[in-house]
């Protein structure tokens, strides 16, 4: 058997480490070289392999020596492909860090028992914060991630910063060791590192002044801070054993957003860009309407529920007018409380086209009883609480219950409570299916339903 001599990028020693193949796209370099689900793979062009980011990173090039283990046999291949395309091979993500931080509105304290695993884990990772937006500190990284992050160009990463003023930052971190953020900030956009930050606002505490500061010392690293989103803190019914936190209320709310939007338009005066953002939430505590589309530039900080509500509205109304036959079905729309007044008025709008019928739309508001029903969104219900709304709802037998996808575990048919989308049909005794979250894919997917198969691809 060959041995295998690779070098570990971090320590420049000799390892043998490796990544299992979980699965090769059909037709890639990688299925076309005979690299198969279950090997493993151990380096590219002489470099040891951590995780999928070093995947990324080393298979851009044009000429790829590959080393991987099939069973027993050690195997070395050479793959000539272009270097923009991907070599197929798809991996598991890395085991993920601990955050060393105690925030007191943490949601992994604030959560009930009984869910999955995965919910009660603290999870500080620059990595995932490159793969899938997840926000970090920067209280848990060494100098050898930041040389990576900046060789590897992980851009953009997401941040939390809560606060600029040290002592402030740590008082809200309950961490003692937490660095000066502003200098960390200040080295990875120097390297070319874009990064989108957020604040976790709790009013008392990092509100008034130290928003005021925290804002405009980030803009002063603008545009390798590429933009700043304010979150009201989230509290659920599962504080036991925790401090009292104040609910941010109407009044506050409202208020929230005059400061903010003088905050934007002097970002807009000062860089030409909105740079800072209210999430959605302070417009469905104040009751405000949302404002145009054009006001949250390029929608840099989406997947924070920032711009979500109004581009949901722009995208349901053009993807209706797309459509030009009846639907086949009566669709029950679940979602949170938060959204069921905007979702209930576009149903509406629906309603008076041509083409509708009466039924074609019911929205379906789910309280979460689960988190408690300060927890007001989508993304977080429960299936308990999906089922206990249909029962009151009394459902009619034809009806289609219709879950967002938002609402899922990826890759699988599992709510936050470890309920499954057939324990909701069959509590419910009317069809279950998973629906597009988005406005724009959703209208899509109505135009592929047939009155023939209506739901052959979706049903649970």
């Amino acid at each position: 058997m060959e041995a295998i001599e690779v070098l570990d990028p971090s320590s420049g020693e000799k390892s043998a480490l490796g990544l299992l193949v979980k699965e090769v796209i059909p037709e890639s370099p990688a299925w076309d070289a005979g690299i198969m689900p279950g090997d493993r793979l151990m380096a590219i062009n002489g470099i040891v392999l951590r995780d999928l980011i070093d995947l990324e990173f080393f298979q851009s090039d044009s000429d790829v020596l590959i080393k991987y283990k099939n069973g027993n046999e050690i195997r070395s291949i050479e793959i000539e492909k272009d270097p923009d395309t991907s070599l197929g091979i798809v991996v598991d993500p890395p085991p993920i860090r601990r955050c060393p931080n105690d925030c007191e509105f943490c949601f992994v304290d604030q959560m009930p028992e009984g869910g999955r695993k995965s919910l009660y884990i603290r999870d500080e990772d620059y990595r995932y914060s490159f793969l899938y937006g997840n926000f970090i500190t920067l209280t848990n990284l060494t100098e050898k991630d930041y040389q990576r992050i900046l060789e590897q160009r992980l851009s953009p990463l997401y941040i939390s910063v809560h606060a600029t003023p040290l002592e402030i930052r740590r008082k809200i971190l309950k961490n003692e060791k937490a660095p000066d953020i502003l200098p960390l900030l200040k080295r990875l956009s120097e390297g070319g590192i874009t990064l989108h930050t957020q604040i976790v606002l709790t009013p008392g505490v990092n509100d008034m002044e130290i928003l005021d500061r925290t804002w405009r010392d980030l803009l002063e690293l603008y545009p390798g801070v590429g933009s700043l989103a304010v979150v009201p803190v989230g509290l659920t019914a599962h504080r036991k054993g925790l401090p009292d936190l104040p609910l941010i209320g109407k009044t506050y709310a409202a208020k929230m957003l005059r400061t903010l939007a003088a905050m934007q338009k002097a970002s807009l005066e000062r860089v030409g860009d909105p740079f800072i953002f209210p999430a959605d939430e302070w417009y469905v505590i104040s009751g405000k309407s949302f404002p145009s589309l054009t006001r949250y530039g390029s929608l840099p900080q989406l997947g924070n529920g920032v711009g979500l509500v109004p581009l949901f509205q722009r995208q349901w109304k053009k993807g209706m007018r797309s459509v030009r036959r009846s639907l086949p079905g009566k669709f029950v729309l679940a979602t949170g409380l938060a959204f069921s007044p905007y979702l209930q008025e576009l149903t509406e709008l629906w309603g008076k086209s041509d083409l509708a019928r009466k039924d074609d739309f019911m929205v379906l508001p789910v309280q979460n009883r689960y988190l408690g029903q300060t927890v007001t969104v989508a993304g977080l219900l429960s299936a308990r609480d999906i089922i206990a709304a249909a029962k009151e709802a009394r459902l009619p037998k034809e009806a289609i219950l219709c879950i967002p996808d938002i609402c899922l575990r990826d890759g699988t048919e599992i709510l936050i409570d470890d309920g499954a989308l057939t324990e909701i049909a069959v509590s419910t005794g009317v069809k279950t299916i998973v629906v597009p979250s988005s406005a724009r894919e959703f209208w899509f997917w109505l135009k592929d339903v047939s009155d023939e198969s209506p739901l052959k691809e979706v049903s649970a």
